[in-house]
């Protein structure tokens, strides 16, 4: 790659970490126009459509029949379906938190994730913390206990939320699976879920045929596009990280979640007293913290120029 190319690639990059992460913030207006659909049926609907999308993807690229030979080996779905798992939890909580009311929840949920993601590190990879980083997640931890006080109830969407997407990055790290093609393979592991949904009665499947008048073909329209909002931004996001080192392209998380908050409390018009307000200052302290330290590692690990 010539000194052209690689300026290139380290424009483009930046670009499409944003519109991944801007994409995943702004989701939750999305999903809300589906609010008066169950969210396991969304979740179903998401499931089969981004296995539609990435099917069509995978033959624009040429490369259909290569994953195709990829997700038919046993020890690519064995390796997969813990991370399938993890993943479809935290879609359908996801869906059902923004649905009923709690984004802001959610969005605290994807604020301490990165400072989860430290803690598992220390816990299941014996990982050292740094002093600011034990820091970071004493605030964090404070935030939380502060909400749960004051709602008298745990945050238990903001820490599922957070634990799960936590969980698959360890599950999905052992596996080794690239972005795009990994994912693929978990929405196809998915499969047995989503038919399930669909087809079992107790589960309330979509009747489209008696929706409010025009309103079949607009909601069949949004069930069906939520394939490619699912797959898009991890297109965008294995882009983003071909073209930057992980731990700047780790800054960016932070553009999702301020989105869902700003979402939450200016459009949905969530509740965001001064109890709340307070908890969200101390994870926002954390996080500074954290950011600081992380930037700091950043800067000495980086090569001399």
């Amino acid at each position: 790659m010539n000194s052209g190319q690689l300026r290139a690639a380290g424009n483009s990059g930046p670009m499409y970490a944003i519109a991944a992460y801007a994409t995943w913030g702004f989701v939750p207006l999305y999903w809300r126009e589906l609010r008066h659909i169950p969210p396991l049926q969304i979740l179903a609907h998401r499931i089969v459509w981004s296995i539609f999308f990435f099917t069509v993807l995978f033959f624009l690229r040429r490369s259909l029949s290569q994953w195709l030979s990829f997700a038919r080996q046993p020890d690519t779905l064995k390796k997969s379906l813990p991370s399938a798992i993890a993943i479809g939890i935290n879609w359908g909580l996801y869906i059902y938190a923004v649905n009923s009311g709690h984004a802001l929840e959610s969005s605290l949920g994807y604020f301490i994730n990165p400072i989860f993601n430290v803690l598992i590190g220390a816990l299941f990879f014996k990982e050292t913390l740094t002093r600011a980083q034990w820091t970071a997640f004493a605030f964090a931890a404070s935030g939380v206990a502060v909400m749960t006080v004051a709602a008298g109830k745990v945050p238990w969407i903001a820490l599922s939320l957070a634990g799960t997407f936590s969980l698959y990055g360890v599950l999905r790290k052992k596996t080794g699976l690239s972005g795009t093609g990994g994912t693929a393979v978990e929405s196809v592991l998915l499969i047995p879920l989503a038919a399930a949904l669909l087809f079992s009665p107790q589960f309330a499947p979509v009747d489209v045929i008696n929706l409010p008048a025009g309103g079949n073909l607009t909601t069949l329209l949004l069930l069906s596009l939520g394939g490619a909002l699912t797959a898009l931004p991890l297109v965008w996001f294995a882009e983003a990280a071909q073209r930057m080192p992980l731990s700047v392209l780790g800054f960016y998380q932070y553009i999702s979640p301020t989105f869902q908050f700003l979402i939450a409390v200016f459009i949905f018009k969530e509740s965001f007293d001064e109890n709340k307000f307070f908890a969200f200052l101390l994870i926002w302290s954390g996080l500074a913290i954290f950011i600081f330290d992380s930037l700091k590692r950043v800067r000495v690990v980086q090569p001399a120029s």
